[in-house]
Order: structure tokens, then sequence, then C-alpha cells
């Protein structure tokens, strides 16, 4: 067997407002090992998007993953990731797995993760046994396969090509614990980028102080990003670049009290795209089975009324 390539490619899906946590990711993985690095963004530019309201992409990465093999050339490996990660460990411990069959290696399923389907958001991919094409894989959705169906990579798959042997703590979900090699920040509306009270969002801050401290990230690019609204403006008294800084002792509830009064909104471009697509889909739904579309929507209104009484009357998309 050959001895794994000493570039290691890794491959990150992101959102375009991801910037920061992007760069806080990659540098989390070269602080931990000594292995170079060829570090790649993918999105949905490498694959044609359907027309089809059913089919659009829920991220900008979704259909981006696809088309990593070809990105390698068709040979050697390749890492992928979700951009809302940081790293805590050699990257080399999953580089260097033997694939032993497997063309595609994730996270072993602990009780902790049981029932949340494989971990695809951490994958180790053998790029010379798979043979994507990202067109011709999009092309087939609503014949072979839905959605769904193609975002868990099964339908790509043969039995066995597929293992979950990644070391436990390779896709941590939320939590920290010693055998954390991997912390995802899944929960998009407490990602400690944009929101100031996630448990362990100090660990995904202190990763920032460090940049900042060794010359890596500049006070300037955390700033725009700021002015931008793709990052809480609280993170800024927070790292001890802004004139509130000195002001109080910064608590969570008074970063979160900071970020209200300047008038943030967690996420505002990212999920105003994710609710547009939901509308594409629930328009299409509408205009080819009006039956069935009318009594699914009286259920979920139903549902969400019970659910939430009082944002139902001020969230539009619970009245959906």
């Amino acid at each position: 067997m050959a001895a794994p390539e000493r570039t290691a490619r890794i491959f990150v899906g992101a959102h375009a407002t991801e910037k920061l946590a992007l760069e806080v990711l990659e540098y989390s993985i070269r602080r931990h090992t000594q292995l170079d690095l060829d570090f790649q963004t993918i999105d949905n530019s490498l694959a044609p998007i359907p027309t089809d309201a059913r089919f659009l992409p829920y991220t900008n990465f979704s259909y981006g993953r696809f088309a990593i093999p070809k990105q390698a050339g068709y040979t050697g490996r390749a890492i992928y990731m979700d951009s809302d990660m940081i790293v805590f460990r050699d990257i080399a411990e999953i580089w260097e797995m033997p694939f032993d069959g497997a063309k595609i290696l994730v996270e072993k399923v602990t009780d902790g993760t049981r029932g949340k389907g494989r971990l695809t958001a951490v994958m180790v991919m053998d790029c010379a046994a798979l043979d994507w094409d990202a067109a011709e894989i999009v092309s087939r959705l609503g014949l072979d396969y839905e959605y769904s169906e193609l975002m868990s990579i099964l339908p790509l798959l043969g039995e066995g090509d597929l293992q979950d042997r990644l070391p436990v703590g390779w896709n941590s979900l939320d939590e920290y614990t010693p055998e954390t090699r991997l912390l995802h920040y899944t929960k998009i509306k407490t990602q400690p980028w944009v929101y100031a009270a996630h448990p362990l969002g100090y660990l995904w801050v202190d990763e920032v102080k460090r940049m900042l401290a060794d010359g890596t990230l500049s006070a300037d690019t955390v700033q725009e990003e700021v002015a931008s609204g793709h990052v809480r403006p609280s993170l800024l008294p927070e790292l001890g670049l802004s004139k509130h800084t000195g002001e109080v002792e910064w608590t969570a509830e008074k970063l979160l009290k900071f970020d209200r009064r300047a008038g943030f909104v967690i996420h505002k471009k990212l999920i105003d795209d994710m609710n547009a697509k939901e509308k594409a889909r629930l328009e299409h739904d509408r205009t080819s089975d009006p039956d069935a579309y009318w009594r699914a929507r009286r259920r979920r209104m139903w549902r969400n009324f019970y659910r939430h009484p009082v944002r139902f009357f001020t969230q539009e998309k619970l009245r959906w």
C-alpha cells in the first residue's frame, strides 16, 4: 500500500458570509499538524443548479462536494469539511488512515450520534476510486433519488464504499470532551461568530485571539466582517478591538445586549437565502398539485400554531 501524500488536500464548503469562520478553521488545522496543506473552498459554482425548485441546494456548497474528486484530478485522497468547525488534533490522524476497500471514511457512530445518519460533514475521500461527475449526479435528481437521499451520498455508493472508521471525536456535534478532535458548531443561529452565548463559543474566540496575537489575522479583517453583517458586533469588544472594550466586564448577557442594540441579525444573508429557496419549493408544490399543497400547508400551520402560539403571528415562515 502506498503511503498517503504528505500534502493534505482539504476541501471546505463555506457560504460567502463565513469568511472569518473559514480562516479560523484553516488556522486551527495548521496549528496542530506538520503536514503541508492544500486548502481549497468549494461551492455550487462547481455544479449546475437545477431549475426544478424541489432540488434547489440547501446550502451554497451542497452540490459542490460532488466535484471534489474531479477537482483532485481523480487521483489520491482528499478531506472534505464544513467551515463551521475548529480542530484540536493533528489532521494526519485521519489523512493517513488506510481505506482498506472503502471509498469514503467518516466518523464512527456513537451513542451520541446514533440516529443522526452518517456524519458526512467530515469525510476522507479516495478520489482515485470515486468517478463522480457533479453535472451527471445533479441531472439524476428526481429520477434515481430525491434531494434528501442525495445529501446522504448513499445513492452514489455501493456496499462497503462508505465506512465509519474515523476515530471518535473527528465530528463532535456541539460538544467538547477529552475525545473531541474536531468541534462542529451545527446550529447556525448559535454559532459563536454570530451568537455570543454559545457554551463552547470561548474555544472559537480563543482561536481568534491566537490569530490576532501572532499576526495571522488582522483587526481590520474582523472589523470588515462585522461591518458586512457577517459577524456579531460584540466580537469587537470581546477581542479588545473596540472603544467599548474597557467599559464593562463583558459577560455573555452583556454581549448579547450589545448586539441587540446594534441591530445585528444573525446570519441574515444566509437565512434569507434559505427562506427564498424554501418559498420556491413550496410554490412548486402549490402549482404542481394544489390540493396536496393546501392540505400540507394547513397541517403545517396548525402544527406551528400549537408549537409556537406567540411567534406564529410575528414570524411569517411559521405561517407558510
